[in-house]
């Protein structure tokens, strides 16, 4: 029992996320850990208790890359089989456990000979290690945020509205206050504190909730066309690019709706395709439509020989007005980290491997200011804050999610909208190749989504904001004091 707990803690935790069992496991599912981790006899111990902790939970949190690792990826481009897919999805989990490490460490300053624990010192150790690891998985190559505790009540309006003022990680703390206030107050009055505690909260969410003001619409508000092109994987990744062209043709041509701008999903196609009788087509297609487009896919420099992840802006005329190229790009898939040590992980290469961009830049519809990132940039929050920083008044992502077998790993992405919705106050609009394509309105409630894994197009209405919130300003001073706190917690 002594190992189990944190087993069955991170599981419950991993169960917790979006897609996957239920968010109200989220109140009591890191209880276990915790407490355990506070009876450990030793180093070793409190280090194993991480490791079975955080290992269990990225698992049972990121499961759903089983079968995109081990079937649809090797199906598609042929160059590994799905065995060795598997046992690089049980090193990626290992590596993904390292922020939590923090929590170790710090627990090795705390639990020191001479230390007099009490319930008020344990609990404030045990809240801020933990949102410590939390901070730190947003930093580094192998960055990654899947798995935050602050997931799993991504559906809970009322609890975002703590996002404007602290982001993600407030939310995250008061999710850990409730749990170890229930792994470390006396047994025989844990569950009638939970109760009390649990409820309570509920209630204040559903309040929230009920106040929230409805959006409403005036003479700045943009009208916008998204569409969601559900091309297979099979045929975008073929060498034909022409095979993806004819699966989204007819609504190119036919998209006569009086919107001022259509977004289309990340990679469209896969190769630059600028200089090709398709960017031609799509030209005229443009003109035709008289709006503007944003349309990505792979761009060549070919005076610095590199390639980019990007999202072209094309103006009604069809110019290319803008290029965005993706910041943030996923390790192994996109580019291949610490190279001298993981070269022989190279074959997870998907078409080209990325250089990262190096500008937020903004894009101008009509004098209204907005953005766009590119798929899991949406699990960055410094990306969002960075594009409203720098004067956007709506955000966008558009996304090829067309890997994933199972509505959990859409869930999950989609949920890391709603989050950079609420916390810059900003409406956030995801377009994706298979689902989830939606909008979602400043307080983080979900508008609007289309049907997953179908060709299918939507308008929407997106009110324009231009005030920053308290977290977008300050979110740096907010993570030096967490990390600040989290160390000040484990020394007195």
């Amino acid at each position: 029992m002594n190992y189990l707990l944190p087993i069955i803690s991170g599981v419950l935790t991993g169960l917790a996320m979006p897609g996957n069992l239920f968010s109200f496991l989220i109140w009591f599912s890191v209880a276990p850990f915790l407490y355990s981790f506070s009876k450990s006899k030793g180093t070793f111990e409190r280090l194993f208790k991480v490791f079975l902790y955080s290992y269990s939970l990225m698992f049972s949190t990121l499961w759903w890359e089983i079968p995109v690792l081990s079937k649809n990826i090797p199906e598609v481009i042929n160059s590994f089989p799905g065995y060795i897919g598997f046992f690089s999805f049980l090193l990626m989990i290992l590596i993904l456990t390292l922020p939590y490490y923090i929590i170790w460490f710090l627990g090795e300053l705390y639990f020191r000979k001479s230390r007099v624990i009490n319930f008020k010192s344990i609990t404030l150790f045990s809240v801020f290690s933990y949102a410590a690891a939390e901070v730190l998985k947003q930093f580094g190559d192998f960055a990654f945020t899947g798995g935050n505790l602050s997931d799993a009540l991504y559906l809970h309006t009322g609890f975002l509205q703590i996002l404007p003022f602290t982001g993600t990680i407030g939310l995250t703390i008061l999710i850990l206050l409730v749990n170890s206030f229930i792994a470390f107050v006396r047994e025989r009055e844990r569950l009638k504190y939970a109760i009390i505690i649990i409820g309570s909260l509920y209630v204040i969410n559903f309040a929230i909730s009920e106040k929230l003001p409805l959006i409403k619409m005036n003479e700045n508000a943009v009208k916008i066309s998204v569409f969601q092109t559900n091309v297979p994987q099979e045929v975008k990744y073929s060498d034909n690019m022409w095979n993806s062209y004819v699966e989204i043709s007819n609504y190119l041509q036919e998209n006569n709706d009086k919107t001022d701008l259509l977004i289309l999903p990340e990679a469209i196609f896969i190769k630059d395709i600028r200089e090709s009788e398709i960017f031609r087509i799509i030209q005229e297609a443009v003109k035709i439509s008289n709006k503007n487009w944003i349309i990505g896919f792979p761009i060549y420099n070919s005076e610095k020989k590199e390639f980019y992840n990007s999202a072209l802006y094309l103006n009604k005329s069809g110019e290319i007005e803008n290029i965005y190229n993706k910041i943030k790009l996923m390790p192994f898939a996109e580019f291949l980290p610490y190279e001298n040590i993981f070269r022989i992980f190279s074959f997870f290469k998907l078409v080209n491997y990325y250089t990262p961009g190096s500008d937020y830049s903004v894009l101008n519809l009509k004098d209204k200011k907005f953005s766009v990132q590119i798929c899991f940039e949406t699990y960055f929050p410094e990306v969002s804050r960075n594009f409203v920083k720098n004067g956007a008044q709506f955000l966008i992502a558009i996304s090829n999610d067309g890997w994933f077998s199972h509505k959990t790993a859409l869930l999950q992405h989609f949920s890391k909208s709603v989050l950079r919705a609420a916390e810059n106050r900003r409406t956030f609009i995801q377009v994706s190749n298979t689902g989830i394509t939606g909008i979602v309105d400043k307080y983080g409630r979900i508008v609007e989504t289309l049907p997953i894994k179908t060709y299918s197009s939507a308008n929407f209405n997106v009110p324009i904001e231009s005030k920053e919130t308290f977290y977008t300003k300050y979110a740096n001073i907010i993570i030096i004091i967490i990390l600040i706190l989290a160390m000040l917690f484990s020394l007195i």
